[in-house]
């Protein structure tokens, strides 16, 4: 396995690739580099794992004996980490423990043992690597490495005898090698030794080459330090997060989608597949005929699929996502307890038991049925055993940092939720009756001329990802019905959420309605404007912008033209919001970056949207609208799809460099780009800029800040657009999304004090292009928090496309909550769970929303308890994590045609699909379709099966689902309960696969001879 790959001596690289990338590729250049540097014992393990898979050739430095050995045997790769290093750096120490041992002369044979044992060395019977063994007096011992043999005769302390044997392991069994008699015997060379007295370990080390890897935010912390100590070495390397120099490397992360794509790209060049599932991926190779693909077979969760310019190693980090965790589309309310993963040890909510901690999976078997159950620590060590397939009863808790544990069998829960139901009634009225109001009121019905949308769509430059179509689908469909629009566009800075609101502006044209399109800034106002003059125009629109910085001629013309409707789409800020303005026939609102509006002209807008549709665009939501969107109060659509061509921005987290920004700011401007440095600090920025002229010389910097004078700003902004200046020196007024799409490289100082969501809208400045986007974080290291690691390496991990919804909900993760209402923060929101306290306010816009008697939804999900083996195997997925979340994901599924596509696809690459995986997703099948039918319970009791609907069943509605079939008897147990004998049915399969047939006759399933179902 040749890996074109290019390590230069003395360079450093930026942190690339991943544990499994970097562990090829000191494999492959192993006679290089015999000894590897990590930052830490767990990076050891890790390393050791990968390098036992690779080959045996690695080797743990734990002790002194092992490092002396190294020095002189350079057989294989050494790893150590630097706490251990410096453990035994001393030269002094290094000392000290080496034998030499001399042919006739006195030794205490015990004395010997004694140091043997301190560094390393242990007894053993059968000669193992690195042991001594004592018999009369003849003493034997193994070197660390295992490859020589030495025997010392004594009598009594004198020395008669050395005699050294090479050892040799033949096909697992040692074999005695040559042997000579030596004078002496010596772990290390004696001149060397005098030569380098007083030094250290390392210095010893000058003429061997090192290879040191080092990632993560306290890297820069060493940097310093290692440069200094390591520059007098013949060769080494640095992989982490220095200096770039990745394209001699050419190592790639792969992003593939799905197994097309993958299909793809197995067919262009040779790959290396290593994956626990064997069997599933020679199937498909073999299926569609692909050669020049080698499958090692791995358990190891640790390798992380990448490419080079000519071989593909794929793992199951993407084996798993693109063939058996396929993202499942599904209610947007459920995302954000999907995305919040449910880890070991982390608080959970029951919804019928209350808040306690996750304990992992376990399996259980009664009577040959086996079925597997999520395990939650209550109170008092009490236990509950919740199946799988009712896994939606639970999400993660979400509220304060230590929330009390539920008492299982107490009122404590009960007492809980009727305490969050009524706060809930207070905060209704404050927040949710201008939503909710929207949605009860009856507003304009938009026509919908296909034709002239599809023309106008063609004209569009480039594809629509598949999430941009559904979005331009959700707003059309929201147009079209009688009830005002009030959705949320949510997606990351260039995904194309403008073109999704034209197309609505459009409509609302084709209409002869007019249209606002409101932005919190003139710079970013006259973007849209541009943008709309250039899509427009070949329709023949007429549109007007309002700023401040329009003349009052120019603003008395657009005044008169948007009272007369000879405008069609108006552009502006907050001037557009004035009740001065006399608007024909407005019919829609469009609101860029709602959230930075003032207090006072978000009321204007709330006023404004009641009986008007309504589109708010949002980069990345902030917590309050996010969970307002989520909760259902508005309507939400998510652009996740990266537009093609986009680039990942490469993000670096370090102290305040200089040399970084040298390197950084050289490259961007050899490539004829410009730079964002965001320094937030208005009183010391002049004091900055002076620090940058001195590291980028002659290139020119501007300053801007929100203490400006308004068209002062506007000006500044639009001259470094036009190019006129290299460096853009600002506080964040340049977070709001203006579209530079020459400026490819952001630094953003003092980052510990922003929030992930300014961070990653910040971010989003760059990389609006097919160029590479880079981002450094500037932090100092006396102000990290915990909670500000934790949103640092937050926003490193979600660095990838389209992230900025994860980052919005992971921020409210971080925060606990905070003040995700708006008004104020609700107690018992943190006492029972912001999930589930949103899910109440939920029901509150249902009462809202009915007309007559309200009636309250069932909490929970349906429940079918019948002996089936149901699960999926453990094979499918890297973990238990993994498992609980795919189980999450496909149990949110309210669609019968989307589950049986998951299960299809699950049958179509794995020919050994097990019939307890069969039986879960036609559980999960019935329980969609007996949802419909009002049916709450499926369970076995006695002599019967018996199934039990909702309270408010009517009896005309029981009376039907008894006409559905009336070749099975039920019996009428009450209103909401009916039941069936067992005999009739050979087995619990059996009464499933008849329940599946009755409730869908379109459903293929085979049912017992004896039973005939007549539809």
């Amino acid at each position: 396995m040749k890996l074109q790959v290019k390590i230069e001596a003395k360079t450093s690289y930026i942190h690339f690739g991943n544990y499994f990338s970097k562990a090829i590729i000191i494999q492959e250049n192993k006679n290089l580099y015999p000894l590897i540097i990590v930052e830490s014992e767990e990076k050891v393990k890790i390393y050791k794992k990968i390098f036992l898979f690779l080959s045996q050739d690695l080797r743990e430095i734990q002790n002194e004996a092992d490092l002396i050995e190294l020095f002189f045997d350079n057989s294989g790769i050494s790893i150590i980490s630097q706490e251990k290093l410096r453990e035994i750096n001393e030269y002094e120490l290094f000392k000290k423990r080496v034998i030499e041992i001399k042919k006739g002369e006195n030794y205490n044979i015990n004395e010997i043992i004694g140091k043997l044992t301190s560094f390393g060395y242990n007894f053993s019977e059968y000669g193992t690597k690195g042991s001594y063994k004592k018999q009369g007096d003849i003493l034997s011992l193994v070197n660390i490495s295992g490859t020589k043999e030495y025997t010392i005769s004594f009598w009594g302390e004198y020395i008669e005898e050395i005699i050294e044997r090479e050892r040799k392991d033949f096909n697992g069994q040692i074999i005695a090698g040559k042997k000579q008699e030596k004078e002496s015997i010596f772990f290390g060379k004696n001149e060397i030794l005098k030569e380098e007295k007083g030094k250290n370990i390392l210095e010893i080390f000058r003429e061997k080459e090192i290879f040191i890897i080092l990632d993560g935010l306290e890297f820069y912390e060493k940097y310093d330090f290692i440069i200094a100590n390591f520059e007098y070495f013949a060769s080494f390397d640095i992989v982490g997060a220095a200096k770039i120099k990745r394209k001699d490397l050419e190592i790639f992360d792969v992003h593939i989608q799905d197994v097309e794509e993958l299909k793809k790209i197995l067919f262009q060049r040779k790959s290396y597949i290593f994956t626990k599932n064997e069997k599933l991926i020679q199937n498909f190779i073999d299926y569609n005929n692909i050669d020049n693909c080698f499958i090692t077979a791995s358990n190891s969760s640790f390798l992380k699929s990448f490419w080079t310019k000519d071989v593909n190693y794929i793992c199951d980090d993407i084996i798993l996502k693109t063939f058996i965790k396929r993202r499942i589309r599904k209610s947007i309310a459920k995302d954000l307890d999907l995305l919040l993963k449910i880890n070991s040890g982390d608080f959970v909510v029951h919804i019928d038991h209350g808040i306690g901690i996750f304990n992992g999976l376990v399996s259980k078997e009664l009577g040959g049925i086996t079925k597997e159950y999520i395990e939650i620590l209550y109170k008092n060590d009490d236990k509950l055993f919740v199946p799988t397939t009712e896994i939606e009863r639970i999400s993660k808790y979400v509220g304060g940092e230590n929330p009390k544990l539920t008492g299982l069998g107490t009122k404590e829960w009960k007492t809980s939720l009727e305490k969050a139901e009524k706060d809930i009634e207070h905060i209704a009225e404050e927040l949710l009756s201008v939503y909710a109001s929207r949605k009860i009121e009856k507003g304009f019905s938009f026509e919908i001329n296909t034709a002239k949308i599809q023309a106008f769509q063609s004209h569009f430059p480039y594809i629509y990802t598949a999430d941009q179509q559904k979005a331009i689908d959700d707003v059309l469909e929201d147009m079209e019905t009688n009830k005002n629009m009030d959705r949320l566009l949510v997606g990351d800075v260039g995904f194309g959420k403008t073109e999704v609101a034209f197309n609505a502006l459009y409509n609302s044209f084709l209409n002869k309605k007019q249209a606002l399109l409101i932005s919190p800034l003139v710079v970013l106002a006259y973007e849209h404007y541009q943008k709309a003059l250039e899509r427009f125009g070949p329709f023949g629109l007429k549109i007007g912008i309002l700023t401040r910085l329009e003349t009052p001629k120019k603003v008395s013309e657009t005044l008169k033209k948007i009272a007369s409707g000879e405008l069609d789409i108006i552009v502006g800020t907050h001037k557009v919001l004035s009740e001065k303005i006399e608007y024909k026939n407005l019919g829609l609102i469009v609101i860029d970056e709602e959230h930075k509006f003032g207090v006072e002209d978000k009321e204007k807008i709330k006023k404004m949207r009641i009986n008007i549709d309504c589109l708010s665009l949002s980069a990345t939501p902030i917590p309050r609208s996010l969970n307002m969107a989520l909760s259902g109060i508005r309507d939400i659509s998510l652009l996740r799809e990266a537009p093609h061509g986009r680039k990942d921005i490469k993000t670096t987290v370090s102290k305040f460099d200089e040399g970084i920004i040298e390197r950084a700011c050289k490259k961007e401007f050899e490539r004829g780009g410009q730079v964002f440095f965001v320094h937030n600090r208005v009183e010391n920025i002049e004091s900055m800029k002076n620090i940058l002229q001195k590291i980028i010389g002659d290139k020119k910097i501007v300053i801007t800040h929100g203490q400006l004078q308004g068209e002062q700003l506007e000006n500044r902004i639009l001259a470094f657009k036009r190019k006129e200046y290299d460096v853009l020196l600002s506080t964040t007024v340049i977070e709001n999304g203006i579209d530079f799409s020459n400026v490819n490289t952001i630094f953003i100082n003092e980052c510990q004090s922003f929030g992930l969501s300014q961070i990653h809208q910040l971010r989003g400045r760059v990389g609006r292009s097919e160029r590479e986007g880079y981002c450094y974080l500037f932090y100092k290291k006396e102000n990290l928090s915990d909670d500000t690691i934790k949103r640092l390496k937050t926003i490193v991990k979600y660095s990838y496309l389209g992230s900025g919804f994860e980052l919005a909900v992971k921020d409210l993760e971080i925060r606990g909550g905070g003040d995700i209402l708006g008004i104020r923060q609700s107690g018992q929101a943190t006492e029972i769970g912001i999930n589930l306290f949103l899910e109440l306010l939920e029901d509150k816009i249902e009462q809202l929303k009915q007309n007559g008697p309200y009636i309250k939804k069932d909490k929970g999900d349906i429940s079918i308890d019948l002996n089936i083996s149901a699960l999926i195997p453990d094979t499918y997925f890297n973990g238990e994590i993994d498992k609980i979340n795919f189980y999450r994901e496909i149990e949110t599924i309210r669609d019968k045609e989307e589950l049986n596509g998951v299960m299809e696809e699950f049958k179509s690459i794995n020919p050994d699909f097990s019939p307890e995986t069969e039986n879960l997703f036609n559980i999960l099948k019935c329980k969609i379709l007996a949802k419909k039918l009002k049916i709450i319970a499926i369970k076995r009791v006695g002599i019967h099966y018996e199934i039990q609907f909702q309270s408010h069943i009517t009896v005309e509605e029981l009376k039907n689902f008894l006409q559905l079939d009336k070749e099975v008897i039920f019996h009428i147990v009450s209103i909401d309960k009916i039941r069936t004998l067992k005999k009739d049915f050979g087995n619990d399969r059996e009464f499933l696969d008849y329940l599946l047939k009755m409730f869908d006759p379109g459903e293929e399933i085979k049912v017992p001879k004896k039973i005939k179902l007549k539809h």
